[in-house]
């Protein structure tokens, strides 16, 4: 756990329904440069929290919602208290698109908050460590839970998060590739015996076809 981080979830809502990552200092970005589609619309989990510090030296504290091709954004800087108007982007056969209130609005007036997203998960795209908040038992988070406000103090699980794969090229050989389909995260072993989260992905030919999938995630009590 960092102290970014443990900064960061005390101006989030319901922060404990997310993963949190500390992505450190962000370096400033060429107004040219893209992100592929494909990075932006799939945040490495379902509700994802980030804390950084911005180009600017600010730090910040961002929460991202993946939807059905879309992503929910919102957050604020927390030196001083700001909060960013939030926004969505959806993917459609004409491009991305953006939405404040319901109501479209350009790429441009959602700038710098877009452009600290993508730099996040471009980042993140690369691995790193997840962080899963759970409040603590303990009276006084009780006692605020109660009145319908955010726990104070949290238990951290740690979790480690492997780079994005990169989409490779058929080598040859027999093996036929199958239909298009969803492949659900979970978590690998490895040699070392330590144990990493493999993100949710799609895999396989769409020209084969397309298979869809829903899984029941079942959580221990």
């Amino acid at each position: 756990m960092t102290p970014l981080v443990q900064q960061a979830v005390k101006v989030a809502p319901q922060p404990e329904t997310a993963m949190w990552f500390d992505v450190g200092r962000l370096t400033p970005l060429p107004e040219s440069q893209r992100y592929p589609v494909d990075v932006l619309m799939h945040p490495p989990f379902k509700r994802t929290g980030i804390a950084g510090i911005d180009s600017k030296g600010r730090k910040f504290s961002l929460w991202m919602t993946a939807g059905e091709k879309s992503v929910t954004t919102a957050g604020c800087t927390m030196e001083p208290l700001q909060y960013f108007e939030p926004f969505a982007y959806l993917e459609t056969d004409d491009g991305l698109k953006y939405y404040n209130n319901n109501k479209e609005v350009t790429r441009q007036q959602i700038d710098p908050v877009l452009r600290m997203v993508c730099a996040v998960l471009a980042k993140l795209s690369e691995g790193g460590q997840a962080y899963k908040p759970t409040p603590q038992k303990t009276f006084i988070n009780r006692k605020r839970a109660a009145k319908g406000k955010p726990a104070l103090t949290f238990d951290w699980h740690t979790v480690e998060i492997g780079p994005k794969a990169e989409k490779s090229e058929p080598q040859g050989g027999t093996h036929a590739s199958p239909r298009l389909h969803d492949r659900r995260g979970h978590w690998r072993t490895y040699p070392s015996g330590k144990k990493g989260w493999v993100k949710a992905c799609k895999v396989g030919d769409a020209s084969k076809g397309v298979v869809f999938k829903d899984y029941e995630v079942k959580h221990d009590h």
